[in-house]
């Protein structure tokens, strides 16, 4: 490899290098966005359970949250063996399918979820095929 190839191979490096920093940081930006606002609908919920208008169910399985008794988690796997947590559960499952349709449904154009997990696997998959080619660049260079 002449000085040259050299040079450009290294400046081609460096331009890759600075493309997956910037991608990076964008990613490290919007996944706090996301975080903020996960934090924020996950007090409006809370909220919305503890006055009554998630259902009766809820607004007991959130004073037990409340008390350190159970939690989410606990809830959903099927831990908590409460009627309530029960009667959620039973309704978490009849509604499932429909979730996982609005999801899914990646043809829809109006249908924001199913856009927005095209937009990131999309991302993803670009970032890491930028991640791979710099590697490989980079034992080239070795």
């Amino acid at each position: 490899m002449t000085s040259a190839e050299f040079e450009a191979f290294m400046n081609q490096m460096d331009s890759l290098s600075a493309r997956l920093d910037k991608q990076r940081a964008k990613f490290e930006k919007e996944k706090v966005q996301i975080d903020e606002k996960i934090a924020e609908k996950t007090k409006e919920l809370e909220n919305k359970r503890r006055k009554g208008e998630c259902g009766r169910a809820w607004q007991v399985l959130q004073q037990r949250i409340d008390m350190g008794k159970t939690c989410e988690e606990d809830i959903l796997a099927g831990i908590d063996k409460s009627p309530e947590a029960r009667e959620v559960r039973g309704y978490l499952a009849q509604n499932m399918s429909y979730v996982r349709d609005s999801v899914e449904d990646a043809d829809d154009e109006d249908n924001e979820a199913a856009q927005a997990r095209v937009a990131l696997d999309k991302g993803m998959t670009r970032l890491r095929e930028w991640e791979s080619q710099y590697a490989a660049q980079r034992n080239q260079a070795s």
